[in-house]
């Protein structure tokens, strides 16, 4: 029997966004690509990350800063048949967070998604206030967002 892949509606790209906690980022360099997992979180209208300042991935981000984020879940089907699945590829503009409003959307949204209490990343935020142009947090700019499931 084949399986039918649907597209995912806006409602449900943003609950699967809200439910996974990690997703695969993919830079882009000359003559070739970077993927990188990343734990992530998401508000509902942004996808938020934080990454260290050196490396690979900073080298790629220099360069070029349209990413691709994929995030999936494969489930084994109760059924017993093929497993099911669902995916995100969001295309977008990766922006580096330096002033203290989007500083504190980041974390909030960082908090609410990892199961914290709001708070919890305080002396984080004020530590990174203190030299904002330092900062780890990053957001996409998501310019195109689709969903696929079985």
């Amino acid at each position: 029997m084949k399986t039918e892949i649907k597209n995912m509606t806006t409602e449900e790209i943003r609950n699967f966004l809200k439910n996974q906690k990690i997703g695969i980022l993919s830079l882009s360099e000359k003559n070739s690509s970077y993927a990188i997992p990343l734990a992530y979180s998401y508000d509902g209208e942004n996808i938020y990350l934080t990454m260290g300042q050196s490396g690979r991935k900073m080298e790629c981000i220099k360069n070029n800063k349209n990413v691709c984020f994929v995030v999936y879940l494969m489930s084994p089907n109760p059924e017993g048949g093929m497993p099911t699945w669902e995916s995100i590829i969001c295309n977008g503009v990766l922006e580096h967070l330096t002033d203290p409003e989007n500083l504190e959307k980041a974390v909030r949204s960082g908090e609410k998604h990892m199961g914290m209490p709001e708070g919890a990343w305080n002396g984080l935020l004020e530590k990174t206030l203190q030299a904002p142009e330092t900062s780890g947090f990053w957001k996409i700019k998501i310019e195109e967002i689709n969903g696929k499931q079985t």
